[in-house]
């Protein structure tokens, strides 16, 4: 009898977990309008200083980290990165880091990897990279978390149906903290349906 209690209580739990964690996913997407992107941001200007220490950062990532880039094609790569200026308050430089057609964007040139790259004068830093980090710029959102906007980025997967993933800054990188799928019916009809995590 007491076997059965004890699961009873475990079903009960786990029932309200679940239930929470999916109210938590569509309280986070509440504020996310399916019309908010793909986004474009303004070009950043970028010194030369500042592109060879990214160009250094990125030979010393693990190999394969930035998709299928290693030697010739990562150098040819990194020429062709697009960066654009984060809305950022105060006067922090952060950029978005996208990859050129190549190695490390898809076929179809939608999905790719990114990077959030800060400059502090001489030194560089890497808040986000292609690891969990890719796909294409959805919007970045008036959120803010330890000083930075949250980002939503988008993987296309046809083209009714987009994978959406919620970007929050942790004090240190961002990490992925919701997922949902961006859904069209071909016509104006597009809605954002969370993910259970």
């Amino acid at each position: 009898m007491c076997l059965i209690r004890l699961i009873a209580r475990l079903t009960l739990v786990f029932t309200l977990a679940t239930a929470s964690a999916a109210f938590a996913q569509a309280d986070l997407w509440s504020h996310v309008s399916p019309a908010a992107g793909p986004q474009r941001l303004p070009a950043a200007t970028v010194t030369d200083a500042q592109l060879k220490s990214v160009a250094s950062i990125l030979h010393h990532q693990k190999p394969g980290s930035i998709w299928e880039c290693e030697g010739a094609d990562l150098d040819e790569m990194i020429r062709g990165v697009r960066f654009e200026s984060i809305p950022m308050p105060g006067k922090q430089d952060v950029v978005l880091a996208e990859a050129p057609a190549g190695c490390a964007r898809g076929g179809q040139g939608a999905n790719g990897a990114m990077w959030v790259i800060r400059f502090d004068g001489a030194k560089t830093t890497l808040l986000a990279t292609p690891d969990a980090f890719d796909g294409w710029l959805f919007a970045v959102l008036p959120t803010m978390s330890h000083g930075y906007p949250d980002i939503v980025t988008g993987w296309h997967m046809s083209a009714f149906e987009a994978g959406l993933s919620y970007m929050r800054f942790d004090g240190k990188s961002y990490l992925s903290i919701g997922s949902a799928t961006l859904e069209s019916d071909g016509a104006e009809n597009v809605k954002i349906v969370p993910l259970p995590r």
